[in-house]
C-alpha cells in the first residue's frame, strides 16, 4: 500500500503500466524494511501524481532514519530529495558533496532588467544571456561581470528596474564541471 498498488492485487504484472512497474520494483526494495535502500531511476515513467507520490515515500524512508541511494538524470529530483549526491559523467566521477556546497561552488549569475529594447554591446561581449519582451529586456550575466554590466547600461543611459541573484542549480553545477573538464572535487562545508 505504500507505493499505492493495493488495489492492483490480482491484475497480471504484464498487464502493468510502466509506472506501476516501477512502483512494484520499489515495493520489492522496501518490503523486508531495509536500512538502506537502492532505487534505480525510481521517477522514470510516472506521470506527475506518481512522482510525487514517490518522492513523498523518499522522503518518510529519510524520516524513517533510512539511507536511500537513488541514480537519476532528473537532477532537481537529486536536489529536492537529497542530502548528499555524487555527479557522475560517462562513468567517471565528476563531484561529490551537499548539495548546497556544489551549487554554491558554481559561479553565480545575477538578472539585470530595464527598459529600453537595446542591449548594450559590452553585455553581449561578455556572454549576456539576453531576452527582450516589449520595451523590458532581462539579461543573466555572469557575476564576477555584475559591475561591468552595470556601468554599461548607465553609459546607454538605460535605467535599470531589477538586479537580483540567480541561484545556481546541481544541473549548473554538471554544466560547469563538464565545460571546464575540471577533476574531481569534494566540496565539504
Amino acid at each position: 500500500s505504500r507505493v499505492g498498488l493495493a488495489e492492483s492485487g490480482t491484475v497480471q504484472l504484464r498487464k502493468f503500466s510502466k509506472g506501476m512497474l516501477q512502483r512494484v520494483g520499489i515495493a520489492q526494495a522496501i518490503l523486508h524494511d531495509p536500512k538502506v535502500v537502492f532505487l534505480d531511476e525510481p521517477m522514470s515513467g510516472l506521470d506527475p501524481m506518481g512522482r510525487r507520490e514517490v518522492r513523498d515515500l523518499i522522503e518518510q524512508l529519510k524520516h524513517e532514519g533510512k539511507t536511500v541511494f537513488f541514480s537519476t538524470h532528473i537532477l532537481s529530483d537529486a536536489e529536492a530529495l537529497c542530502d548528499r549526491v555524487a555527479i557522475l559523467n560517462r562513468g567517471e566521477l565528476r563531484g561529490v558533496g551537499a548539495v548546497a556546497d556544489l551549487t554554491s561552488s558554481v559561479h553565480g549569475k545575477v538578472e539585470l532588467v530595464w527598459h529600453g529594447a537595446t542591449v548594450p554591446r559590452a553585455l553581449q561581449t561578455m556572454g549576456a544571456e539576453c531576452h527582450i519582451t516589449g520595451d523590458t529586456v532581462r539579461a543573466l550575466v555572469p557575476e564576477t561581470h555584475q559591475d561591468a554590466a552595470l556601468d554599461a547600461l548607465r553609459c546607454e543611459q538605460l535605467r535599470l528596474i531589477s538586479l537580483t541573484p540567480v541561484r545556481s542549480s546541481l544541473e549548473d553545477y554538471f554544466v560547469e564541471k563538464l565545460k571546464t573538464e575540471q577533476p574531481l572535487a569534494e566540496v565539504r562545508s
